[in-house]
């Protein structure tokens, strides 16, 4: 997920303090895990905060490696290094990049420096979007530019349009300055390396006996997501396309992701690794996705004839078991996906197949 601050709030009096801040490169909030023989997995801190990093993963074969996403800051990439360097001497061979989103890529560039030989690879809308959509959200500029948009935010107590700051954006606005100015000094001796390689449908890597199938499955998180399946061992890999505690909704594909997760579901997988979150081991999670896609999609198209703001849906009942009684898990699903899956469920409804990522 790239920055998005001063959404709507939840209008509560008073906001809790963010548990965890997940960009702050304080390593001992990172898990390394083995997921299954020689496949690894590590997973980034869980944090509604403005800038967030997704997991790595790691594949090792007989005679070679397959790193699936960098993770967002050059100090995690060089973490993941070391750590694929202590459990073996084999070189990376590949590097996959499931999606264009920044916080799953950055790190590519401490990749190309371990390994230079290594290839990366994506499906054409990630490379092509990771060169132009991504690369403004990847430069100290923009860093310094939103940071002093915030501070004007938060010393007017407004936002842009004109609307009052409540409690739960000035938590998170703050927060906000102190992860852009962490997110800006690592991004000054970052080296930017897109993917270069791309693949349609299929590809498979071949790691001696080992096989890593890349796939794209259909649009649904991005318009390029990549799915990684390592056969031997049943794991599935699978960027943006699932992420806990709730997903992300910002310029999706609602009508089409159903069908990409329900295709998920037909690998055979015994561990799921999502792109934010913890490692899953059934479907639990993702059929509560594929219904709150439906809800969103169902009732937004029932009420496309009215003006965008004056569509409401009610998923109140999968907020709960998703976001339980946490106040910022709550905001997020709301800020992150909720008005934005409405937004863009709305364009589809009135527009039809859409092809770009407002």
């Amino acid at each position: 997920m790239w920055l998005l601050l001063l959404a709507a709030c939840t209008g509560a009096a008073a906001a809790p303090a963010i548990r965890t801040a997940a960009v702050p490169a304080d390593l001992s909030a990172w898990q390394w895990q083995e997921v299954a023989h020689g496949v690894y997995a590590m997973i980034a801190p869980e944090g509604v905060t403005p800038i967030v990093s997704g997991n790595a993963e790691v594949i090792v074969g007989d005679d070679g490696v397959v790193v699936v996403d960098t993770t967002q800051l050059p100090s995690t990439a060089r973490a993941l290094v070391a750590h694929i360097k202590a459990v073996t001497d084999k070189p990376v061979k590949f590097v996959v990049t499931t999606h264009w989103h920044p916080d799953h890529w950055t790190g590519n560039g401490e990749l190309r420096a371990a390994w230079p030989d290594a290839v990366f690879v994506a499906t054409p809308t990630t490379r092509e979007m990771a060169r132009t959509k991504a690369l403004p959200f990847m430069s100290v500029d923009y860093t310094t530019t939103t940071s002093d948009a915030v501070a004007k935010a938060l010393a007017s107590g407004k936002r842009a349009d004109g609307t009052p700051l409540d409690a739960f954006a000035r938590t998170y606005a703050t927060l906000a300055r102190e992860q852009l100015a962490e997110y800006g000094g690592e991004l000054k001796d970052a080296k930017i390396v897109p993917p270069e390689v791309t693949f349609d449908r299929e590809l498979a890597i071949h790691l001696g006996a080992r096989e890593v199938d890349v796939r794209f499955l259909g649009r649904g998180n991005t318009g390029g997501d990549a799915v990684v399946y390592v056969p031997d061992v049943k794991v599935a890999i699978t960027g943006d396309l699932v992420v806990a505690p709730y997903p992300y909704g910002i310029g999706s594909y609602i009508g089409e992701w159903e069908a990409v997760l329900r295709a998920i579901e037909q690998l055979d997988a015994t561990a799921i690794v999502p792109g934010h979150g913890p490692v899953m081991h059934d479907h639990v999670y993702l059929d509560d996705v594929i219904a709150l896609l439906h809800a969103i999609r169902e009732q937004v198209a029932a009420q496309k004839d009215k003006p965008l703001a004056d569509v409401k849906v009610d998923v109140s009942a999968l907020r709960t078991k998703l976001c339980g009684n946490d106040p910022w898990r709550q905001y997020g699903f709301d800020r992150v996906f909720v008005a934005p899956a409405k937004a863009r469920a709305y364009r589809e409804a009135n527009e039809g197949h859409l092809e770009d990522e407002d």
